[in-house]
């Protein structure tokens, strides 16, 4: 899910991207401060909702309204205003709603519980979410693990694409400086029979996959933005999911977040 937020000043730019994310975690929120940027934008990548300011300098938040409509005549428009004197206007828009000032998450999540034209996004299916945090999504439900080193091994092994780690490479990315102990390795067992059951309660136990002594997953088994985003003949809108954050719960990860970086930079 794209979502634009635009505001011509930094301040309430900064408050509303915030509420949007915390309202929305696993949504792409795009920040813009001038409306033509949002519109270059809006071009290239379908935006399912729009968050604008109403009172801005370059452009006002209904003719910008407006020209987002030509783009995609779909998408939910909700306005953030402290004024009441534009809803004849937005009426005619067929806004989605208003959030009043001051933003918050609480608005934000009212208004995405009643938009206008729902957004089916990542309904069906298994979804690894690893831009901003990580989490996993089966038919649009995100999981809970009872134990966050279960959660924290599955993205280990998301993060290595395929790739297999065995028990002893787990034990070090997940009890850090600990030895490989024969209590380290008890607790290890714990934490994949954990994984295991949550994967097959949420009916997902395709995804990972047992080797020797060994752990992998099965990249064809889900969708993950990560591997959109590295694709060679990745999207725009794949390309523009990326905004500078990565599994940001894990200190491990920093490595392919700077490839991230490197990349977006090129």
């Amino acid at each position: 899910m794209n979502i634009l937020a635009i505001d011509d000043e930094q301040s309430a730019l900064n408050l509303l991207t915030a509420a949007i994310k915390e309202a929305v975690p696993l949504a792409s929120v795009h920040s813009f401060r001038n409306p033509k940027e949002a519109l270059e934008f809006m071009q290239i990548t379908k935006c399912e909702i729009a968050f604008l300011d109403i009172e801005m300098r370059e452009m006002n938040g209904i003719v910008l309204a407006r020209k987002l409509k030509e783009i995609y005549p779909k998408i939910n428009l909700i306005f953030v205003t402290g004024y009441s004197q534009y809803t004849n206007e937005a009426f005619v828009l067929h806004a989605s709603g208003y959030v009043y000032k001051p933003v918050t998450t609480e608005k934000i999540v009212i208004e995405m519980e009643n938009l206008r034209t729902p957004v089916k996004w990542k309904e069906r299916g298994i979804f690894v979410n690893t831009f901003g945090n990580f989490e996993l999504m089966v038919n649009g439900k995100i999981i809970t693990f009872g134990r966050e080193k279960s959660k924290e091994m599955l993205a280990y092994l998301v993060d290595k694409q395929g790739k297999s780690a065995d028990r002893k490479e787990l034990a070090a990315i997940l009890f850090e400086r600990d030895d490989y102990s024969r209590a380290t390795q008890n607790y290890l067992s714990k934490i994949i029979k954990e994984l295991t059951n949550v994967l097959e309660e949420a009916g997902a136990q395709g995804i990972l996959k047992r080797g020797w002594n060994s752990y992998s997953v099965d990249v064809d088994a889900f969708t993950c933005d990560l591997y959109d985003y590295e694709k060679d003949d990745a999207a725009p809108g794949e390309l523009n999911c990326f905004q500078g954050e990565y599994m940001k719960q894990y200190s491990w990860a920093e490595v392919t977040l700077a490839r991230l970086h490197w990349k977006k930079e090129r």
